[in-house]
């Protein structure tokens, strides 16, 4: 198996389908109440968008590394025509990359309804970027098209890197009874909440609400599918590059975990027994210089991404999942890799890969690395979804813009999300077989959100996932559906007994 780097990230037809909305005789209305106070967003001929709502307080100075508090109420009208901050994180230089002006004050989230008045399904999307980069606001991300379809779409933005994702034992003295440390899935989870509270008065059914997210989103999806934290407050679920074999440190035991890793941060700042005021009082510009990532606290992050398909404790709701035909743009999927995963199975699928892609044994490998890291763990927890009794569906997404279609190893991680969402990156071309794949695409996301089923009048068969050998859907410009080969079934099976192992023996919690 085998797309040019979204890592930050994650002209169509846009019909809407009639299972997607229950029209009423209402005014649709652009000022809307919510709990905290009355916003005004900003209408167009097909959606009405509200951008910058907070749904939780600022988690500045004395809420720094706290859970979300509900937002500050206002009174009058607030104007929700702009997007809020983004959380603060490196600087990138790309162009697609970029986020705008950035602020601890950055919990906030973005709304787009049809404008034609019902009561709709909801689709909540958490981007990607390594739990480090990213903002609700990106283009890509622009609600409109895919709302048109018939859906409320909301966007969120969340705490990132060391201030999202940050232990200490100053912060456990403080709190030892408390939630700690992963501020960034609290952030979701309130986001979560006050759409349950607030998305009537936007057309949005606060009882069918899909949540899907993409690389470290798609991740988070599959983390919150096994948090008590969550329950109750997604009905649908689609994780779409987020692997599913991830293995997360604990917050403290074993021989590495969160709260010393924290503790090494604050040590080499010179802080070496700091009180939870100090670490409030260290400049954001040394926050965000290292990498940081979820990790098992006990009470919101529970599982890593995937064990709780394992140990069938997972929402018993409908999932989508799957990724991209060139996830390994992201990089790390090597030769090496593969052997390290596989040992002495490696020689065998290896030579199956070659004689299933007719590729060159080194070349063969990386696809084979590449099915490890991403594709097949996917697969192998849609399987582990189904066998309980619950709606899986998997697919393999191959489509790229015309302009790179020539010379593209296929379509790049993240780079499905210009489809989904029918926003064409600025530095890409689209032609009809672009614009066909991301109406199919769309239709097949929003229907999936309405029913459970992804399926329509119209539409290829998108084949639910039953027993091994899995069956998938193709996306590109001619969808079509298939089935693993045995080559692929038996590294599958590789990819999730190593997973099964790891998960099965962590270190301590």
């Amino acid at each position: 198996m085998r797309h040019k780097l979204f890592a930050l990230l994650l002209g169509t037809s846009l019909a809407v389908p009639a299972a997607a909305q229950t029209p009423v005789h209402t005014e649709v209305r652009t000022e809307v109440r919510t709990d905290a106070g009355t916003v005004a967003g900003t209408a167009d001929a097909r959606v009405i968008s509200f951008k910058g709502i907070p749904y939780a307080a600022p988690p500045v100075g004395p809420l720094r590394w706290k859970p979300p508090e509900p937002a500050v109420a206002w009174k009058g009208v607030r104007d929700a025509k702009a997007y809020g901050n983004a959380c603060p994180q490196p600087v990138r230089t790309e162009a697609w990359a970029q986020v705008g002006a950035q602020s601890e004050d950055c919990l906030f989230l973005n709304i787009w309804r049809p404008k034609k008045s019902g009561k709709y399904p909801v689709m909540v999307f958490i981007h990607g970027g390594s739990f480090v980069f990213g903002a609700a606001g990106v283009p890509l991300y622009e609600g409109s098209a895919l709302a048109a379809r018939g859906a409320v779409v909301v966007t969120m933005n969340y705490r990132l890197g060391r201030l999202g994702y940050f232990a200490h034992p100053a912060l456990t003295r403080e709190n030892p009874d408390g939630k700690l440390g992963n501020y960034g899935v609290m952030d979701q989870v309130a986001a979560l909440e006050w759409v349950k509270r607030n998305i009537a008065s936007f057309g949005g059914d606060p009882d069918n609400v899909m949540l899907f997210g993409e690389s470290a989103g798609a991740g988070t999806v599959q983390i919150l599918m096994g948090s008590p934290a969550s329950a109750g407050l997604f009905h649908k679920a689609a994780s779409q590059s987020g692997s599913g074999s991830t293995v997360l440190a604990p917050i403290r035991g074993g021989a590495v975990n969160a709260e010393m890793i924290g503790q090494k941060f604050t040590d080499e700042l010179g802080l070496k027994s700091p009180t939870a005021q100090q670490l409030r009082e260290i400049p954001v510009a040394e926050i965000i210089k290292a990498r940081s990532f979820p990790f098992i606290d006990g009470k919101v992050v529970t599982m890593s991404p995937g064990e709780s398909f394992y140990k069938n404790k997972q929402m018993r709701i409908p999932l989508i999942i799957g990724s991209n035909s060139n996830e390994s743009s992201l990089g790390g999927m090597t030769e090496a890799t593969a052997k390290i995963m596989l040992g002495s199975a490696f020689p065998e699928l290896q030579a199956g890969y070659v004689a299933l892609t007719g590729k060159a044994p080194a070349a063969a490998a990386v696809d084979l690395a590449e099915g490890l890291g991403f594709v097949l763990p996917s697969i192998a927890v849609a399987d582990l979804h189904a066998a309980t009794g619950n709606k899986a569906y998997v697919y393999y997404f191959d489509q790229v813009p015309v302009d790179q279609r020539a010379t593209a190893a296929g379509t790049d991680h993240g780079g499905e999300l210009e489809y989904l969402f029918g926003n064409k990156a600025a530095e890409h071309r689209w032609d009809a077989e672009d614009k066909k794949v991301s109406k199919l695409m769309g239709d097949y996301w929003v229907r999936f959100a309405a029913t459970g089923d992804p399926n329509g009048k119209g539409a290829v068969r998108w084949p639910a996932v039953t027993a091994p050998p899995t069956d998938y859907l193709v996306i590109d410009a001619k969808p079509h559906a298939a089935r693993l080969a045995p080559v692929e079934e038996k590294a599958k099976a590789a990819s999730m007994a190593a997973a099964i192992k790891a998960w099965s023996s962590p270190p301590a919690r």
